[in-house]
């Protein structure tokens, strides 16, 4: 008896685990058949319109960065205090605006003292000429009052004068040099990237002091993989969007780098941009390019019921109307692309709005 009882606790046990697992598994909801007619009513308002196919180019996306073609670094072409720096990140100069202003001091007694030997030089050049063509007379007279020995003596010393005069000029025009590279100007017209020094720092040679760039000359440059970078010529147009702007561009392919990437495969492409208005170095870019054509369709969003996680637009058939399971694809606007689940010629449902 007692076994019995047991048998049978066990049976109880197992059919009721067995009901909540059929639960679980949804055994007793309502399922949803991809075609059929049960649950539209007939009664159903709206426009019926025919599926279409339409053909649109495939487009390749390569990604890319907004860089100017034209940019600059300032540095000092001599060591010196930086005295004053005119311009901050963003401030727009002019070619030929100063930019920076060194301590120039120095380089100006430089000069000074450059100049002062140049004239001292010169004086000795015009002695030494005087001397020379007053001995050259003389010895062309004749009488032997000069010998040729003594005019040798005075045009080597004339030589030497114009040779030092010569040199003098060369130390005075280089001093003139170094002081007029302590005024930094704009090579370019543009806009201030970067301000590496303030006020007061010693500015080495070749150290960068200011980087800019011009805004006009902004461009894509855009890694592209070589099967599509062969078919690309210069000066073909193409689109380019910028996400952060949320913009596109018409562009200009400009050049095109002749070296592979061996890793990626990809050749370096670059595109002038004809609206720059917003843009700015550094900026994520994608270039569309056309590579072919392919074949989608769209319906209008009213046109799809969404079931759970399951989409369902409304076919008409011989049945009536009927209910078919599609997948969908990306939404534009009020339309949404169907990748599967209708032909082209089928009829489907738009519901009205009330």
């Amino acid at each position: 008896m007692k076994t019995l009882i047991k048998l049978t606790g066990s049976v109880v046990v197992l059919a009721m685990l067995g009901v909540v697992m059929a639960y679980l598994a949804g055994f007793f909801e309502t399922k949803i058949p991809v075609d059929f007619r049960g649950v539209v009513p007939s009664t159903v308002d709206g426009q019926i319109i025919k599926v279409e196919v339409t053909t649109e180019p495939l487009i390749e996306k390569a990604a890319g960065t907004v860089r100017a073609k034209v940019e600059t670094v300032i540095s000092p072409l001599v060591t010196a205090r930086i005295s004053s720096i005119s311009v901050r990140s963003g401030d727009q100069v002019k070619k030929g605006a100063v930019l920076v202003q060194l301590d120039s001091r120095e380089l100006k007694a430089r000069v000074d003292q450059a100049h002062q030997e140049m004239i001292a030089a010169k004086a000795r050049y015009d002695q030494a000429e005087k001397e020379y063509k007053r001995f050259q007379n003389i010895y062309k007279a004749g009488g032997g009052a000069v010998s040729k020995s003594k005019l040798d003596q005075v045009e080597s010393v004339y030589t030497a004068a114009r040779a030092e005069l010569t040199r003098a000029r060369r130390q005075e025009d280089e001093a003139e040099t170094a002081l007029s590279h302590s005024t930094l100007k704009a090579p370019i017209s543009g806009r201030v990237v970067e301000r590496y020094a303030e006020p007061g720092d010693t500015a080495g040679q070749g150290v960068p002091l200011l980087r800019l760039y011009d805004p006009d000359s902004l461009r894509l440059e855009a890694s592209v993989r070589e099967s599509v970078a062969s078919k690309l010529s210069k000066a073909q147009r193409l689109t380019t969007e910028i996400d952060a702007i949320d913009k596109r561009f018409t562009s200009v392919l400009d050049e095109i780098v002749p070296s592979a990437d061996p890793g990626s495969r990809s050749f370096l492409v670059k595109v002038d941009l004809k609206d720059k208005s917003g843009l700015f170095p550094g900026m994520f870019g994608r270039l569309l390019i056309p590579i072919g054509q392919t074949k989608k369709i769209y319906v209008p969003i009213e046109a799809v019921t969404r079931v759970g996680q399951l989409d369902f637009v409304i076919v008409k058939s011989e049945k009536g109307p009927t209910r078919r399971y599609v997948r969908l694809g990306t939404a534009e606007d009020d339309r949404v692309q169907v990748v599967s689940g209708l032909s082209q010629g089928e009829e489907i449902l738009v519901r009205r709005h009330k």
